[in-house]
């Protein structure tokens, strides 16, 4: 007796549901091709449809085939708008599909080195083809997608009744000098009084300590002059600690990372920086 699948009957992937299709072809495990579902039975096993793959090499007949209900997912959710930011797990699209890398160089030019493990390669995107990884487990996406909340509470806004824009109006000159006053005046409160300290000469004179927050460089072909965030686990013999990566995962995407590495390659990340929104502080 065949086994019952609970996926057919999920509004997700109904017949007419678009979908995204794992491939689980050698060179392209990982990657994702949007499609179309054409059956579901009461088995693990749906017909679907691809939209950028075809059978002929004129491109007029999309590819059909049967898949396990494993391959299977709703279209991946993405920010209209998103800082991507060094190190950070994200889904390029490539070749007509999404596939999984990590940024590993933000570039002045706008766009985005991202290192693609499966394939060993990297490659530059705009941030358009850009989106930031997430998993379909249980129903749900992780991580959720950033501003949903917001969203929905715009929407019942906007359903109990539009009295009037609530778009930002832009400040008049002489507000917007007020406001850099009061940002100012803000800053110089909250500031404490600063003194001149002995530079750090190399990383030698770091001292690292347990749950650090560090990056850490590689030498692997494909990630050499690449930084990665990590934490410090802790110290392994002289000049040598055990990290933690807060982007890289393990094989078997059991865990993140980890591995013993010299403080050669061991840095403090970059100091963080403030960002007041004027037109916020001059609100309040």
């Amino acid at each position: 007796m065949a086994p019952k699948s609970k996926s057919n009957q999920d509004p997700y992937f109904k017949p007419g549901s678009k979908v995204e299709i794992m491939s689980d072809e050698a060179g392209f495990r990982g990657s994702f091709y949007i499609g179309t579902v054409m059956k579901a039975t009461r088995t693990p096993e749906f017909t679907v449809r691809y939209e950028k793959l075809f059978e002929d090499e004129e491109g007029t007949k999309p590819l059909q085939e049967t898949v396990n209900e494993f391959q299977i997912r709703p279209i991946a959710p993405r920010e209209k708008k998103r800082e991507f930011k060094f190190s950070e797990e994200v889904d390029a699209f490539h070749n007509d599909g999404w596939w999984e890398g990590v940024i590993t160089e933000v570039n002045e030019n706008g766009k985005f080195a991202v290192f693609f493990r499966s394939t060993k390669e990297q490659i530059e995107f705009v941030e358009e083809d850009l989106r930031l990884h997430r998993e379909w487990v249980n129903g749900e996406w992780k991580p959720p997608l950033e501003g949903e909340e917001e969203k929905g509470e715009k929407e019942e806004v906007e359903e109990k009744g539009n009295k009037g824009s609530r778009k930002k109006k832009k400040l008049s000159e002489e507000d917007e000098k007020e406001v850099t006053k009061e940002v100012k005046r803000r800053v110089s409160e909250k500031v404490p009084n600063t003194k001149l300290v002995k530079p750090i000469e190399s990383l030698k004179d770091v001292k690292f300590s347990k749950g650090m927050l560090v990056e850490v460089s590689s030498d692997e072909d494909g990630f050499k002059g690449a930084w990665f965030a990590a934490s410090i686990v802790e110290p392994v013999g002289k000049d040598k600690y055990l990290v933690e990566y807060k982007s890289l995962r393990t094989e078997d995407d059991s865990g993140f990372l980890r591995e013993e590495v010299s403080t050669m390659h061991i840095r403090p990340p970059p100091p963080q920086t403030v960002v007041v929104d004027l037109q916020d502080a001059g609100r309040s």
